[in-house]
């Protein structure tokens, strides 16, 4: 506990000390903690403060009101030469920002620069410096003048094939008559005609082609705009033939090809047949069929940008190959032809493989031990054609206390054991061949089954599943996962003991949660992450699921395939499932800087029952507790609300609604070593009252009073290829105690941390 009453003291001492900084700036400075922009008449234009405020070149230093808490920090461990000390200043103390007046006059010029670029030609833009106990704030007084409006876009294309496929994108310009001057929309412009003609066939054409001519008038502050495309005439570029070499090896570019093949493929009845070329110096081991909904440039067909963009997408589900390229070379042109021609050049170089990985997660509460671990092997292209078999070995032992109604079997009382496996075929595989929807966004096919088992002191579960789906992106930020065929079985095996309490017990929920049962139906997930490699940005991340069961089976409720007992309706002697349910995930990263990272994630969902279904299954319903959500209670132990265990043997914490918010601060600790502080938010609850749940119910206007909290500290140990994490947290605020004892801060000790292994980020 020493680290955390360390930390505390720091930050204890950062607030009461926060404001005496200027006792340590250099004469002469000042820190900068406030940028303002004032525009003039603000409501009568159309500039906007926030566009404005990004060409501010010098950020002001984060402050509370005027309070400079972590600058304080920086100057009291800018000389330390203790580890601590070095920690402290390199983690979370922040170098002061002075006040730079070059940086404030660059900013002025680049802010007149924009209000130019937006029709406020000639706007002005003054600065004011207030300077108080060493600290400035600079104001940005905008002026800004009566914009200009364009009144006429005119087209001077020499080329009359050009001149017509820009006049057909003319709905889509975003430089139009009646509206502001703006040079960002003339970039805009240039960007759309330049896409869409190398979209049909011009393969040299650039941008640098496309001139506006702008001609002002002073008085009626109106503009004319010419768009002007140069050249008598560009050539359209029909591809020739396309080779791919699935052997390609960067360190040698060049082998002696010993074969060409020559593969012919048809996609569908409304497209013609294409063939490509396969070289290679020695056999490639990979179907040559692989490549018929992967490379979409044809021969025979205009050269396309946007079809390259596809097929370099495409060759990313390879997962066989670790680097792609595509290269283009011109044919000579011979008298009299009235076509220019590409040859295309598709380069694979094979990747890895066979992969293993093993995982490692582990908890301790209260003396309650826990181990689960896994290992998988993954084989890049099982069928030769590039598909991924990944087959899981799971196994775990857990520690859980039991009254005396049970035998001691022992310190690991319960174990886990589980196979999993898939096959993902980087195709459309369907009975409809949807041939534009295949081309267009490349789905991928993923079958995958799985069987488990858990043994426990009362009862043994055996679980099978299995599914059928497609996934693929719509854009570079967008993607879904749609499972047309979900199907899971569950088998519950309760010892005699068990079975004779389960006979005596009156809550129907308890009984169902130990009762055979069959799950058929269909999920779909939408994913959206705006996240860009190797850039310090902020970021998000949002996951919306929806699922449902038993809809088709209940179809067949009055035919010979469904039978009915107990007022149920069963197949194979198993009662079906009947739910909707749906779940949102979002996530913030705020960089506030390079390695210093503040993650929130907020989830919210809600299972509904119905039908043949009372309650929502026990493996579909929500749960709390666990290494990725609420770390400061063990796996299915938190809620649902204010519920406390008193039935003296193991009962699965479920729910149907589940509310949790997370937020962690990540920051660099020692070497390979990061830091985490976190706190978890959140709670479970059932819709309606239920027996087995005793004060388990939502109602909106007590939830608030059963929210839990927990909070800790923990360690991510960073090997570059993989990420081991070390949690360590405590629980806070628990609803399970009655009102006005649930606060546990006074009664924390060392038996009451949770701690948590496990692999990856928790979010």
């Amino acid at each position: 506990m020493k680290v955390i009453r360390a930390i505390l003291f720091v930050l204890v001492a950062v607030t009461l000390t926060g404001c005496a900084v200027q006792e340590y700036v250099p004469e002469g400075k000042t820190i900068l903690i406030y940028n303002w922009v004032e525009i003039k008449d603000l409501e009568q234009t159309t500039i906007s403060k926030s566009e404005v405020s990004n060409y501010i070149i010098q950020n002001a230093d984060r402050n509370i009101y005027g309070w400079l808490p972590r600058v304080w920090l920086y100057y009291k461990t800018v000389n330390k030469t203790s580890a601590f000390g070095k920690w402290v200043n390199r983690s979370i103390a922040h170098k002061p920002t002075y006040y730079n007046a070059q940086s404030t006059a660059e900013s002025r010029v680049q802010m007149e620069t924009y209000l130019n670029n937006i029709g406020y030609f000639k706007s002005k833009v003054h600065t004011e410096k207030t300077d108080k106990k060493k600290r400035s704030t600079v104001a940005y007084h905008v002026t800004p003048t009566k914009p200009y409006y364009i009144r006429d876009v005119g087209y001077k294309i020499k080329d009359s094939v050009v001149a017509k496929i820009v006049s057909e994108m003319e709905s889509e310009m975003p430089v139009k008559s009646g509206d502001i001057y703006n040079a960002f929309n003339m970039d805009k412009e240039r960007e759309l005609i330049t896409t869409r003609l190398r979209d049909k066939g011009y393969y040299f054409f650039t941008k640098d082609y496309i001139i506006f001519e702008v001609d002002t008038n002073l008085r009626q502050h109106k503009a004319d705009i010419m768009v002007r495309i140069d050249g008598e005439k560009h050539d359209k570029y029909i591809i020739n033939r396309v080779f791919i070499n699935p052997n390609y090896n960067v360190q040698n570019p060049n082998p002696t090809m010993n074969d060409t093949v020559p593969f012919t493929f048809s996609i569908g009845k409304k497209h013609t047949e294409h063939r490509f070329d396969f070289t290679y110096s020695r056999p490639p081991k990979i179907k040559f069929k692989t490549f018929n909904q992967v490379i979409l440039i044809h021969p025979g067909e205009e050269y396309s940008q946007h079809r390259v963009k596809q097929s370099y997408r495409a060759m990313g589900g390879l997962k066989l190959y670790n680097m792609s390229n595509i290269s283009f070379d011109t044919i000579p042109s011979k008298p009299g032809d009235t076509v220019k021609m590409l040859n295309c050049n598709v380069n694979l170089q094979r990747g890895k493989l066979n992969h293993y990985n093993i995982q490692l997660e582990g908890t301790n509460s209260g003396g309650d031990l826990g181990a689960l671990g896994s290992i998988s092997y993954r084989n890049n292209n099982i069928f030769r054609g590039s598909e991924v078999f990944r087959i899981t070995l799971r196994g775990g032992v857990q520690a859980q206390r039991v009254d005396n109604i049970v035998a001691d079997e022992g310190l690991f009382n319960t174990k886990e054991f589980g196979i999993d496996a898939s096959i993902m075929f980087p195709r459309f595989l369907s009975p409809i061949k949807l041939t534009n929807f295949v081309l267009e966004y490349q789905p991928r096919t993923t079958l995958s089954a799985g069987f488990n088992a858990h043994f426990r002191p009362l009862y043994t579960r055996f679980i099978i599943n299995g599914t059928y789906g497609y996934n693929w992106k719509s854009n570079d930020h967008v993607e879904h996962i749609f499972n047309p065929i979900n199907l899971n079985t569950v088998k519950v095996l309760p010892t005699d003991l068990f079975a004779f309490i389960l006979d005596l017990e009156t809550n129907q929920r308890i009984k169902d949660m130990y009762t055979d049962h069959l799950i058929f139906g269909l999920d779909y997930s939408f994913i959206y992450s705006n996240q860009t490699i190797n850039s310090n940005h902020d970021f998000f991340y949002f996951k919306a699921n929806i699922e449902t069961s038993g809809n088709l089976l209940s179809l067949f409720n009055h035919t010979p395939l469904i039978t009915e007992a107990n007022n149920y309706h069963m197949i194979a002697g198993i009662r079906y499932a009947q739910y909707f349910k749906y779940q949102f995930d979002f996530r913030f990263y705020h960089i506030l800087k390079p390695d210093n990272v503040l993650a929130l994630r907020f989830m919210y969902g809600q299972g509904i029952a119905y039908g043949n279904s009372v309650d929502m299954p026990f493996e579909k319903s929500f749960y709390a507790g666990g290494t990725n959500g609420m770390r400061g209670w063990q796996f299915r132990t938190l809620g649902p609300g204010g519920f406390r265990n008193e039935y003296g043997y193991d009962i699965e914490h479920i729910g149907d609604l589940q509310l949790e918010f997370n937020m962690e601060y990540r920051f660099p600790f020692y070497a390979f070593i990061n830091g985490a502080l976190f706190t978890d938010i959140g709670n479970i609850w059932t819709l309606s009252n239920n027996e087995s749940f005793p004060n388990g119910q939502f109602h909106f206007n007590t939830f608030y009073r059963q929210i839990a909290l927990d909070g800790g500290f923990g360690l991510r140990f960073d090997f570059s290829f993989f990420l081991v994490r070390l949690d360590w947290a405590v629980v806070l605020c628990d609803p399970a105690y009655p009102e006005g004892s649930r606060w546990r801060i006074s009664k924390i000790g060392w038996k009451d941390v949770v701690w948590n292994i496990g692999l990856g980020y928790p979010f």
